[in-house]
Parts: structure tokens; sequence; C-alpha cells
């Protein structure tokens, strides 16, 4: 099925900015196949509008004829042309300029019985914009258009038409129209969708029709409505536009109006001639559903005769056969030239015997193949007053004459179907939140109520014939808006012992997710080696290092014993072209001092001692206290690791180029397992770096075999939670881990406590320092009143007056 995309932006916002090869790859992955994306200019750059200024036959053939066309150059081309299409002087026609390409034929100057011929006349055939099996005619364009304008622009050939496969939508009989597309691009693209609400019918009382359904097994409904007053004429150019784009040929304006509702909504409609439903009294119009008598004959519109049988349906009017209902009308019934009144039909037929009729006698149409699908019978009514809409229009004087007949006995299942959550996730393999397995549904028509770990949910009516009916039709629909792409490809499940979990793995996925995911840093990959000469301007001893003897680069002949060194450099260099670096390293050191395994089982030589260390760094043009970055950061790589009971504490390293009033330990049960530094601006000078760098070092080795389980639920808290921020200047010598140490035995109520700023210089005294904490209050039993945190906050802050001498500033 072809598919317009200017014909889509009737209903559905698409951005110019969304490629249509993006677009069909969405609606690949989501809905359907695209087999092709083509623009309608495609083919015809070299094609512009030329006017036959004169025509004579050629000297020597009598099947040729040379014309003189003006294409808007400073003189007229000679062509040569045949006599399949009628040409004449004053024509403006298609003209193909040598040397060109023209659907993909190439166009050259060529010479024809000593006749040079400088370029081709085209028949819409060879635009390819009509098949070969139709009337051979050339365009003709109004005096209006401009010789040379290129023919794309004169004939609208602006649009992109999607070719979708059939057979990738055979169960989906709301996606045979556009509307049916853009309802899943809005869905896919969370865009608003355009109601389809075409105007009420205006019921005439001039002619009574009725309709009677003998067999409503198989037709379980049918709408009719007259309208009088239409004139047979060519449909105005958008609607020729709209159909040529979608492989449709324009036959005139009834007829047009039954296409156009058919590829707009996906649901046939059919228009008689009101005079050929013979029989009928002034005034009343009889219409009858009933299966056809043995061997009883029809013409159909395509002037084929068929035999029937008694499965075959019929419309009749008066038992006069008017059309095999769902496939083809019949030619006595169809609208011709001199047709005033009309009778538009709009119904709903049991999809396998369409298809069965359709099969036995050797007759597929663009109806059948839509009612074979199982159309929404709720779309007959939207589909005629389009319809009538249309006809108004491109009819001014028509007017609706009659009731609008409607009989119908269909049922559509639409639930509720209910669908457990943890059956969704289950068939998914995804941990599917209900929020989004709701916004999904919701997203494409489905009614959802939640209940207790499951939903109820109603089908809208254009699935629910046959398409969606039981809960793993909802797992389908959840999962292909999810993305296929986005469900983890897991192996079949076998019988077997399972891997033992690796600790040290789990270690750094677990680092690298808080790393990137949640404090935004970026990873790193050095090599391990080292440069002397940078270990030097760092400010470290050389000696330690391990030196290669055959180095693979020879300015990097040391084996690394930190990260930080590597890191250092990454600084550097990325503070010339960013303010801010944060950056981290999972990586193993060697320390040659340490033992660590043999070289072989069987050897007595070992290899020097290799920890898995993460290395942190951190840099900001406009941070003077990097240190609290890196060590939130740290904390946090821990936390979620569930290192329980560990020590943040000051230490000091016996080299010049860490900052020892901004450095720290980790240890847990008094082993070290990290380190937390600033360093010394004046080693930072020697690495022309200006600004303040922070670094941390974490033996993952250590801290994989001390990791516990990191989750831990609780209940969501019933009361609202109060929040203080204090700021005081205490002694510069007051740690961070006993002010949080003694805070939280201030008060019971204290729920979290954070450190969000550390402070000394300008309006602090010398020896001195501002540290300002955010302190959350929350009662498990009862929401607090201003006058209870009041009292607890005079609590803390007499404790921090007492114990640490601390002065508070506002």
């Amino acid at each position: 099925m072809l598919v317009s995309r200017k014909w889509l932006q009737d209903y559905v916002f698409l951005p110019d900015s969304l490629d249509s090869a993006d677009l069909a790859n969405d609606l690949t992955i989501h809905t359907v196949e695209v087999e092709e994306v083509k623009k309608q200019s495609e083919g015809l750059e070299g094609v512009v509008v030329g006017k036959i200024l004169s025509i004579e036959k050629h000297p020597e053939s009598t099947k040729l004829s040379i014309a003189q066309v003006d294409v808007g150059e400073e003189k007229p081309r000679q062509i040569l042309f045949g006599t399949l299409a009628e040409m004449h002087v004053g024509r403006r026609t298609a003209v193909a300029l040598a040397p060109t390409v023209l659907q993909g034929k190439e166009i050259n100057k060529i010479k024809i019985a000593g006749q040079v011929s400088e370029g081709m006349l085209c028949l819409y055939q060879e635009l390819g914009l009509r098949d070969e099996d139709e009337p051979l005619e050339a365009p003709e364009f109004d005096k209006d258009v401009k010789l040379g304008t290129p023919v794309t622009h004169a004939l609208g050939l602006d649009d992109v038409i999607i070719d979708i496969d059939n057979k990738s939508m055979t169960h989906r009989p709301d996606l045979w129209g556009h509307y049916g597309i853009a309802r899943e691009l809005s869905a896919i693209y969370r865009k608003k969708l355009e109601k389809y609400d075409p105007p009420k019918i205006q019921e005439g009382k001039d002619v009574k029709i009725e309709v009677d359904i003998k067999n409503p097994e198989v037709c379980g409904r049918y709408m009719a409505v007259v309208v009088d007053g239409v004139k047979i004429e060519p449909s105005p150019q958008w609607l020729q536009d709209r159909l040529v784009a979608v492989g449709l040929r324009p036959i005139n304006n009834i007829v047009d109006i039954t296409n156009y509702v058919m590829y707009d909504l996906g649901k046939p409609i059919h228009a008689f001639d009101a005079e050929g439903l013979s029989g009928n009294k002034e005034g009343q119009i009889n219409i009858e559903v009933r299966f056809a008598d043995d061997d009883e004959q029809i013409t159909t519109l395509d002037d084929s005769e068929h035999i029937l049988g008694k499965e075959n349906l019929l419309i009749t009017s008066c038992d006069i056969p008017v059309a095999l209902a769902g496939v083809m009308g019949c030619l006595d019934s169809s609208v011709h030239d001199e047709t005033q009144r009309i009778v538009f039909e709009s119904a709903h037929f049991d999809p396998t015997n369409i298809r069965r009729t359709s099969m036995r006698l050797g007759l597929r149409s663009d109806s059948s193949a839509r009612f074979e699908k199982s159309i929404d019978p709720t779309s007959c009514e939207d589909s005629l007053r389009r319809a009538v809409e249309l006809t108004l229009q491109l009819c001014p004087e028509a007017k609706v004459v009659s009731n609008v007949a409607d009989a119908k006995s269909f049922k559509l299942s639409q639930g509720p179907i209910e669908l457990s959550l943890e059956f969704l996730r289950r068939k998914m393999g995804v941990e599917i939140s209900e929020k989004q397995a709701v916004d999904i549904l919701e997203r494409l028509g489905f009614e959802v109520k939640t209940k207790k770990n499951s939903l109820l949910v109603t089908v809208p009516t254009w699935r629910a014939t046959k398409d969606v009916s039981i809960a793993d039709d909802l797992v389908e629909e959840i999962a292909r808006m999810y993305g296929y792409g986005n469900i983890e490809a897991i192996l079949p499940t076998y019988e077997g012992a399972p891997p033992s979990k690796s600790p040290f793995k789990i270690a750094q996925k677990t680092a690298r997710r808080v790393l990137a995911y949640e404090k935004s840093f970026t990873e790193t990959y050095n090599y391990s080696f080292e440069s002397p000469e940078w270990l030097k301007r760092i400010g470290e001893d050389i000696s330690h290092y391990i030196r290669l003897d055959n180095p693979v680069a020879k300015d990097r002949p040391l084996v690394r014993r930190h990260l930080y060194p590597n890191l250092l450099s990454n600084v550097a260099n990325n503070l010339h072209r960013r303010d801010t670096v944060k950056l981290f390293e999972i990586g193993k050191v060697f320390h040659r001092e340490d033992p660590g395994e043999r070289i072989h089982p069987t050897s007595s030589d070992l290899l020097p001692r290799q920890d898995l260390f993460l290395g942190i760094a951190y840099a900001d043009k406009k941070d003077q206290t990097p240190f609290l970055v890196v060590a939130d950061a740290a904390r946090a790589v821990l936390d979620q690791m569930g290192v329980e009971d560990y020590i943040i504490e000051k230490f000091s390293m016996p080299v010049d180029f860490v900052h020892n009033g901004r450095c720290a330990q980790i240890l847990v049960d008094g082993e070290q397992i990290g380190v937390i530094t600033e360093f010394h601006p004046v080693a930072l000078q020697r690495l022309d770096i200006d600004h303040r760098v922070a670094c941390a070092e974490l033996v993952l080795s250590k801290i994989a075999l001390l990791a516990g389980d990191s989750v831990h639920y609780q209940p969501i808290p019933e009361f609202p939670s109060i929040t203080r921020d204090i700021a005081f200047v205490v002694d510069a010598s007051a740690v961070h881990a006993q002010i949080v140490n003694e805070l939280e035995a201030a008060s019971d109520l204290i729920e979290s406590i954070e450190l969000f700023d550390v402070y000394s210089g300008e309006h602090v005294d010398a020896g001195h320092k501002s540290m300002a904490y955010k302190i959350v209050y929350r009662s498990k039993e009862k929401t607090l009143t201003s006058d209870e945190i009041e009292k607890e906050h005079a609590k803390v802050l007499g404790m921090l007056e007492k114990k640490f001498s601390a002065k508070m500033r506002a």
C-alpha cells in the first residue's frame, strides 16, 4: 500500500526535520514493514514545461513528427516524437531535456533518419505517473505556468511516498488507510492525532431508503443515503493529486470520492447511480442484502460476467443484483457521466465470506482486500459522513434527499481484558513499570483501569475485530511500542549450574553505573605505561616504578603504580577546552614490592601485586573545593556497593604534591581502602594547571570483598519532612565525620545530614572555617509542628556551640 506523507500530515504533525527514511524505519520497528521510500520528484529532475511552437512531418519517416519546442532557453529545441498521443501547436506539455535520466532511462541528444532530437515529449506513463494499461496521454499545463518550470513544481510533485508491505499488516485492518497509519505515528512520536469527525448528515425527506439484511451473520451493518443534484465531472486538482500519489487513476469526482475515503479511513464505500436501482417506487428505494441463487449471473464494473453460487453475497434492489458485496459493483448501477442522483453505501461484511467470494471468482479489488481483514463496523458512519461531506463540497448544487438507513446487528468484543503486570514482565523479559504500560496502551487508543498488580484494558473498536482479544495481544502491543531493540536478548534457559558471580566484575559495573549515570563522570581508558618526565613534574619518586626492558612507547617505559598520574594528564589536556572535567578510570596497578600471583602454577617466581583500582578526577574552573565533589562520588560508589561502617578521616601523605589540608583516607576496620585528596597548587603549577584538581583512588580489589547488599527497601514516609539549613564557623581542625556523628546523636528526628559548603577566607577568622549543612527532620509517627521543629533545632544548635564552639552565621 502506498502512503502519502502530505496526506498523513492532515492528521498528525510530522516536522520537516523528521527525515522520511527515519520515519520509515520507525514504522518498520514499531508497526509495519516499509519496503521503500520515494520522493515523487525522483527521476524527473531533467523534465520541464515546454510549449510546442510548430509541428511538421519527418521527411523520411511516416511514424515520426518534428516539433520545435520552447523550453525557456535562448532558442527552441528540436524534438522528434511519435503518434501515440495527441500533440498540437500551442500545447504546453512535459519535456525531458537531453541529456538527462528519466525514471532510470537515459535521454540523450540523438539523430534519427538525419534529424536531431534534443529531448523527449513525455507521456504520463513515461513520467511514472500512470500505469501502462491506462490511456496514453501527455500532461497539459495552463498558460500561467512559465516555460522552463520543472515539471515537479508544475504538477505539485513535492510529496514523499511510503510503500508499505501489505503482508505485514494483514492482521491490522485499521492500518489500511492514512488515518490508521497517522494514529500509529502519533503514538510513536507522542504527537496529537486530529479527530476524524466529519459533520453529521442532514437528512432529507424526498426519498425513503430502507435496508433489509437477510443474512446478518455475513453482513453486520449496512448504511445508505441518497444524494441528489450531483454533477459528474473531473475532480479538483488536489483530489487528483492525492489519488495519483497513492497509485490510483482519477476517474470522476464521485468515483474519486469513494476511492479517497477508502484510502483516507481504510473503509471501502460504494456509489450507485440511483437510476440503476430499478423497480423502486417514486420516492422509495429498497436495498436487500442476501445470498445469491445457484448459477445467478451478474456483470461487474469491469464488464466481466460471473456465475455465482449460494455462498456469494449480493446487494440487490427489488431483487435485481446491483453489487457483489464487498468486492465490486455491477455495471448497470455504476455512476456515469449523466448520473445526477447517487446512493452511497457503507457496510460491514464478514471477512471470510468476502475472501472466499473473491478467490472463487478470481476477482480482487482494493475493497475486497480491506474487507478480508475484518474492518471496524463502527467506521461505516464516519466513512459515509466523509463521503457526503466531500460530495457537497465538490458539487455545490447537491443535497441529501433521504434518510440515513442504518441496519446493524454487529457485536464487538472490547473486553475489558485483564493483564497481569507479572505476566507482562515475564513475557517481555523486562521490568516495565505500570506507568509505562498504561502510557503505551493509552497512546494506542486503549482505555485502561488499574487494579492491584494488573490492568483492565478496554479495546478500541478499530482493534476489536479479531485483532486484540487476549492478554498476549496486549503484551505484543506494549512490547512493539516499547521497542524490541530495547529488550535484552537472552539465550534460552538450560539446565546446569550457573556460573559463580564475580565480586570484582560486579564492583566494576556498579562503579561505572554510579559514576557515569548518576554523577555524570566520563570513563577514560589510559595505557598502563607512564612517562618518567611527567611523574617527575608531579613529584613522584620513579625509583619505585617497574621499568620495562622493551617498552611499547619509548617515552613511557614505566608501569603505573597509580591511576592519578594519567588522570592528571587527561585533566590538563581537557581543561584547555572545557570549564569542567569529570573523569574516572578502572584499571590495574603494579607494585613490585608486594608479591602477587605465581608466573605459572609450578614456578617459584612471583608477579608484582596487581590490585584493581578505581581512579576519580575532577576539576572545575569555578569550584574552589573540588575535594567535596570527589568525596561525594566516592561515598556514592561505596554506598551502592553495600560497604558498611566505612570511615572517612583526615590523612597526611609524605609527599609535597598533595594538599594535606584537603586529604582524607577511607578506612574499614582500620584498613585503608582508598584516599581522597586535592593536589597542591604548587604541584599543579608545575603541570601547567591553573585550577584546583581533586582525585580519589579506591582499591576495588578490597572493596569488592567488602561489598554487601546495597538495596534496602523501606516504606514511603507517611509524614512530611522539614528541612533546615545551618551555617556556622568552627576551628579549622574540626572534622566533618565527628560533626555528623554528634548531629545524629543530638536528635532522634534527624533523617539525613548533608554537607554542602566549606569556606575559609574573607569574613572568616584565620584558623577557622565556615561549614554549611542541610538537615532533614521527620517523625515516623506524626506530622511535626513548627514549635516541635524549632525545639529540636535549638538542641542541635546548642550542641554545636557546646561541643565545637561553633558560631552561627546568618
